[in-house]
């Protein structure tokens, strides 16, 4: 009977633990096919389904789970509305929307993870498609760039930075906030995606009158050269797991290469066994290995051998999102 009773309590204890994704579920889909705006103003299910014209009980089953985690409220007449802090941030209309984030998890994360039965039992691996979620990986990235800019501003001001490279630039964020804060600079951004790089291009166009020079480049970064005047610093971020260990040492050299005299090397990624969050690169590390061309995550000591091997010395280590194991480092030459 003991036995028994203790078996349905792990039964109920795992079922409870699952509660929870109801939440991201409900908010993706709503975020995907813009739900949240769609009951702004009050609807019925069926108004909403003809409006969108989306299957009547599959939204109705949505519309139920909404009712009872909180994210919609129902009213009279079978009037349905969703809350007001739902449409801010998971609204794709919204400058406050965060639903990207979901999108990212949902759609990238989650089914990869999910596929681990398959891949540790047929000893294979899935591909990595960058063009598939290029842009999605570049927005989600634009979160990190609030909690880490400060460091990395900062870091500039000390060293009197004139000139900078971000490598794997993105959307371009980190230069538009660096072109915001300072004048005189010059600064270029190397984007191997062509959608990520074009939107790069017109966010950076759209915040010029600084007065600096912005340029951005469409290119491989191991394929990348550049003639002119080497720049004080280089910066590499959310970009190392892209590159196998080994791979590594020659984007390190390429930064020494590309620098001046006590030129700058700036990275901002998770680690791998961090003092903080690591659960969350644990979880980051069984997604990278999934891939056959992504790559695991970069310890600390990794960091700190390539350094020795490739003319740099690291300044400077802070965590930049503690629960997510992010981590700013500076690196400077010899």
């Amino acid at each position: 009977m003991i036995r028994e009773w203790t078996r349905i309590w792990k039964a109920r204890k795992w079922m409870k633990i699952n509660e929870p994704f109801l939440y991201a579920w409900h908010a993706h889909i709503g975020y995907k096919l813009n739900l949240f705006d769609a009951f702004s103003k009050g609807l019925t299910v069926q108004e909403a389904a003809e409006k969108r014209d989306v299957d009547q009980l599959l939204l109705g089953r949505w519309v139920d789970v909404g009712v009872a985690i909180g994210h919609l409220k129902q009213g009279r007449k079978g009037k349905v509305k969703s809350k007001r802090s739902l449409r801010k941030y998971l609204s794709k209309k919204s400058e406050d929307s965060v639903g990207i984030v979901l999108k990212e998890m949902m759609e990238l994360h989650i089914p990869s993870l999910m596929k681990y039965p398959d891949l540790l039992t047929g000893h294979t691996k899935i591909t990595y498609i960058d063009d598939d979620f290029a842009e999605t990986v570049a927005e989600t990235s634009t979160f990190i760039e609030q909690f880490a800019f400060p460091k990395i501003n900062k870091w500039i001001k000390k060293n009197n930075v004139t000139s900078i490279v971000d490598f794997g630039c993105g959307h371009g964020g980190y230069l538009a906030r660096i072109s915001e804060k300072h004048k005189n600079m010059n600064l270029t951004g190397v984007e191997k995606n062509e959608e990520v790089c074009k939107e790069a291009a017109n966010r950076i166009n759209a915040s010029s009158g600084t007065g600096n020079e912005l340029k951005i480049y469409q290119s491989d970064i191991t394929e990348w050269s550049w003639n002119g005047t080497r720049f004080d610093m280089v910066m590499m971020n959310n970009l190392l797991y892209y590159f196998s260990p080994e791979q590594r040492e020659n984007l390190f050299l390429k930064a020494k290469e590309l620098t001046g005299d006590k030129g700058s090397l700036v990275i901002i990624s998770p680690l791998d066994d961090p003092s903080h969050g690591h659960a969350f690169s644990a979880a980051f590390n069984s997604f990278m290995s999934a891939h056959k061309n992504l790559y695991p995550l970069p310890t600390l000591n990794e960091i700190r051998r390539l350094a020795t091997r490739t003319g740099f010395t690291v300044k400077k280590i802070q965590p930049v999102v503690k629960e997510g194991a992010w981590y700013f480092l500076a690196l400077q030459k010899k």
